[in-house]
C-alpha cells in the first residue's frame, strides 16, 4: 500500500502547491511579471534537461523526478498566458450579441500563440524523451494538456461555477468568453473520456507485474486523472469550488470591506443634487469614494461632484453601450486595491440597468468586501407622468427594486399630481418607502439610510447567454450629443436657446447639461422635465467649457449651433473654430488610443462612433 500512498500524496500536494503559486505570482503588482517570468523560464529550461535525463531512470526515484519535471515545464505554459506575455491577437471582449462560430473565432484568437507554444512545448517534451524506458514526464505534461483544453472548452461552453475571481486584472476582457449555465454537451464526454482513461491507468498500476517505479508512475497519473475528473465536477457542481485556490489571491493584498450606496433615477430627476447632499452629511472621518456613470462622451456629473469631500472615479466608457457590469466590475476592483474605501456612492447614467448593476456588486470577487448595499431611486415629480407612459417597462424594473422612493421636485406640482406620483409608485412597490423631497432634500426629517438596504435582484437564468439580450439604447431609443463649448456666453442667450431646446427646437431633447463661462465667473446650465434652468458654478481643477444633450431624433448641428449664438456676435467665427479644432484634436486622441472605428466623437456621444451610428457601427434606425 505505501507504493500508492506515497506517489499519491505527492501528486496531490505538488499539483495544489504549484497551481497556488502561479494564481499567486500572476496577481502580484504587473511590475514583478518580467522577473516572475525569466524565473519561471530558467525553470522551464532546467526542467526540459530533467525530462531528457530523467527518461533514461527506471528507479522510483527517477518516476518522482520525471513527474515534478513535467509538472514545472506545464507551469511555463500557465504563467506565460496569465501574466500575458503569450496570448492571442485579441486582447478586448466580445459584444454581447456576439454568438456561434464568430464568437468561437475571437475566443480562439485570444489564446491562439500561448496553444501554439504548448505544441511547440509537447513536441520538445516528447523528443527529449524520445525512446527512454521512463515516460511519466512526458505523460504528465499530456495529462495536464488534456486537463486545460478540456476545463477550457468547458468554461467557453457553460459551466456552473467560472470562478471569474482568479483572472488576474489584465485578463479581464476574457470574461466576455465565459458562460454560466449548469452544464453543457461537451461536459459529459469529457467526463465519460477521463474517468475511461483513470480506470485504464489505475488498473495498470494495480497489475501484479508492475515494479515498484512503474506503480509510482502509474499512481502519479491516475492522481492527475482523478484531479482532472474533480476539478470538472467543480465547475458544475453548486459548491464554492474556488475556496482551495483562495490561499493564491493572497498576493493581492488585503481589502477592507465598505459599504455601497447606489443613487439611480432617469435623465434629469436629481441624482447628482441628492448625492451632493449626501456627501455634505458625510462623516469625514470616513474615506468616501464616487463612482460616476455618465451618458456621452463629455461627462459631466463628474466634474460636478468634485470638491464635495470625496474622490470622484469617472467610469471609463461612459456611454450606454458600454457593458455596465463589467466596467463597474473591474472600476470596483481597482478602487477598493488603490483607495481603501470605508464608502462607495455609485450613480450611474440615467439610462442605465438597475438589475445589471445590482447583479455587479454580487460577483464573487467583490461580494464579500461589501458590508451593506443601498439603493435610492431619484424621481422627478414633474416629468414622471411623462416619462412613465413614454417607457413604462423601464420603470416598472426600476420602482420594483427600489426599496425608497426620493419623489424630487415636489415644489414643481399640484397636490393632485404629487398624489398621483405617489399612488402609482406604491402600486408598483408596496414595501418601498416614497419620501418627497425638494432639491435632494426629504421635506421631512427621515432616516433613509435604515430603510434602504437592497438584496441582489433575481439570478439569469442560466441559459440567458445564449438569447439575444436587449440593448438598452435600443429600448429607449436614445442618443447623446455633446462638446466643448469655447468662448462667454451671453446668459440671456443661454436662457433663451435653453427654452427652446426644451420645447423641442432639436429633436425630443430630454436632458441638457454643461457648464460655461460668463462674464466673470462660470455657470452651470440644465434641462430637465421640459424646464431650463441656470446657476452660479465653482469650477474644481482644470475644468473645460462643455454640454450634453440626450434624447431622440437630436439635431446635432442644430444644437452645436444654438449653442454658438450664444457667444457675442465678435467671438462667434473665433468660437467655431477654436470648437472644431478642439473636436478635431478629441478626434486625434480617440485614434491615438485604439478606438474601434477611428471617427469623429459626435456619433452617439462615445469618442469610438462615427457621426450617425449607433454605438454597435450600425445606422442608429437599424441597430439590432
Amino acid at each position: 500500500m505505501i507504493a500508492y500512498v506515497g506517489p499519491a500524496l505527492f501528486a496531490l500536494f505538488v499539483w495544489w502547491a504549484s497551481t497556488v503559486a502561479i494564481i499567486y505570482v500572476d496577481n502580484l503588482p504587473r511590475r514583478t511579471f518580467k522577473w516572475s517570468m525569466l524565473g519561471a523560464t530558467a525553470v522551464f529550461a532546467v526542467s526540459l534537461y530533467g525530462l531528457a535525463a530523467s527518461a533514461h531512470d527506471t528507479s522510483t526515484a527517477g518516476a518522482y523526478w520525471a513527474f515534478t519535471w513535467g509538472l514545472l515545464a506545464w507551469g511555463w505554459q500557465e504563467m506565460s498566458f496569465y501574466m500575458g506575455f503569450v496570448t492571442g491577437s485579441r486582447r478586448e471582449p466580445c459584444r454581447e450579441d456576439c454568438g456561434g462560430f464568430r464568437h468561437f473565432v475571437h475566443a480562439v484568437q485570444t489564446s491562439l500563440y500561448h496553444e501554439l507554444a504548448i505544441i511547440a512545448a509537447a513536441v520538445a517534451v516528447v523528443w527529449l524523451t524520445w525512446g527512454g524506458p521512463n515516460q511519466v514526464g512526458t505523460w504528465t505534461f499530456m495529462v495536464l494538456w488534456w486537463m486545460h483544453q478540456s476545463a477550457k472548452l468547458n468554461v467557453f461552453f457553460g459551466v456552473r461555477n467560472l470562478n471569474e475571481e482568479f483572472l488576474p486584472e489584465h485578463l479581464e476582457f476574457l470574461k466576455s468568453f465565459l458562460r454560466k449555465r449548469s452544464m453543457n454537451l461537451l461536459f459529459p464526454v469529457s467526463v465519460t473520456v477521463s474517468t475511461v482513461v483513470t480506470v485504464l491507468v489505475a488498473k495498470a498500476a494495480l497489475d501484479d507485474g508492475a515494479t515498484v517505479a512503474e506503480r509510482a508512475g502509474y499512481t502519479f497519473l491516475t492522481v492527475l486523472m482523478a484531479l482532472a475528473i474533480l476539478e470538472h465536477w467543480m465547475l458544475v457542481l453548486p459548491m464554492p469550488a474556488g475556496a482551495i485556490w483562495s490561499p493564491g489571491l493572497k498576493s493581492r493584498g488585503e481589502r477592507k470591506p465598505f459599504e455601497v450606496e447606489i443613487v439611480v433615477g432617469f435623465l434629469g430627476a436629481g441624482k447628482t443634487t441628492f448625492l451632493q447632499r449626501k456627501l455634505k452629511e458625510a462623516d469625514p472621518a470616513l474615506r468616501t469614494v464616487v463612482l460616476v456613470n455618465d451618458f456621452g462622451a463629455l461627462g459631466l456629473d463628474g466634474a460636478l461632484l468634485e470638491g464635495r469631500g470625496a474622490d470622484v472615479v469617472e467610469l471609463a466608457n461612459g456611454c450606454i453601450c458600454c457593458s455596465l457590469r463589467s466596467d463597474l466590475a473591474a472600476q470596483l476592483k481597482e478602487v477598493v486595491a488603490k483607495m481603501k474605501p470605508d464608502r462607495v456612492l455609485i450613480e450611474p447614467s440615467g439610462v442605465a440597468d438597475v438589475a445589471s448593476l445590482l447583479r455587479a456588486l454580487h460577483t464573487p470577487e467583490i461580494a464579500p468586501l461589501i458590508k451593506a448595499r443601498r439603493l435610492y431611486t431619484v424621481i422627478d415629480a414633474g416629468a414622471f407622468l411623462s416619462d412613465y407612459v413614454r417607457m413604462p417597462d423601464y420603470f416598472d424594473v426600476q420602482t420594483r427594486l427600489a426599496p425608497v422612493f426620493i419623489l424630487n421636485k415636489t415644489d414643481l406640482v399640484s397636490a393632485g399630481e404629487l398624489a398621483m406620483v405617489s399612488e402609482t409608485l406604491r402600486s408598483q412597490n408596496p414595501e418601498a418607502l416614497v419620501v418627497p423631497a425638494r432639491y435632494g432634500i426629504p421635506v421631512e426629517k427621515t432616516d433613509l439610510d435604515r430603510s434602504a438596504p437592497v438584496a441582489a435582484p433575481a439570478a439569469e437564468p442560466e441559459d440567458a447567454i445564449d438569447r439575444p439580450k436587449p440593448r438598452e439604447e435600443v429600448a429607449l431609443g436614445l442618443e447623446s450629443w455633446s462638446a466643448p463649448l469655447l468662448g462667454d456666453l451671453d446668459l440671456d442667450r443661454l436662457r433663451d436657446a435653453l427654452d427652446a431646446m426644451a420645447r423641442g427646437a432639436h429633436g425630443q431633447v430630454m436632458r441638457v447639461k454643461g457648464i460655461a463661462t460668463s462674464g466673470k465667473g462660470w455657470v452651470k446650465f440644465d434641462v430637465a422635465g421640459g424646464r431650463a434652468s441656470v446657476a452660479a458654478h465653482v469650477p474644481q481643477g482644470d475644468e473645460a467649457p462643455r454640454a450634453l444633450a440626450i434624447g431622440s431624433g437630436l439635431d446635432r448641428a442644430g444644437l452645436a449651433e444654438a449653442f454658438l449664438a450664444c457667444t457675442p456676435d465678435a467671438d462667434r467665427d473665433a468660437a467655431r473654430a477654436a470648437t472644431e479644432a478642439a473636436l478635431d484634436r478629441a478626434f486625434a486622441v480617440a485614434k491615438g488610443d485604439g478606438a474601434r472605428a477611428g471617427v469623429h466623437p459626435l456619433g452617439c456621444g462615445c469618442a469610438e462612433h462615427a457621426p450617425g451610428m449607433s454605438c454597435e457601427g450600425l445606422p442608429a434606425v437599424a441597430a439590432e
